[in-house]
């Protein structure tokens, strides 16, 4: 398995997707692959289950 973890507040701090970071499975020999989103806490360096609650937008949808 490869993973990937991609947060865009790193990048840019003004970003709108603060707290949300992209966990992307690049790679899986006999599963799927995808990104899929998750809250980061970053003063328990933490990630939790996303919700669109959690930051009021609706969730994107990645096909």
């Amino acid at each position: 398995v490869i993973v990937f973890i991609y947060r865009d507040e790193v990048y840019d701090e003004n970003s709108a997707d603060k707290g949300i970071a992209e966990i992307i499975v690049a790679k899986q020999r006999n599963g799927p692959i995808g990104t899929v989103r998750m809250t980061f806490l970053g003063q328990f360096t933490r990630f939790e289950d996303f919700t669109a609650e959690s930051d009021g937008r609706p969730a994107r949808d990645y096909g």
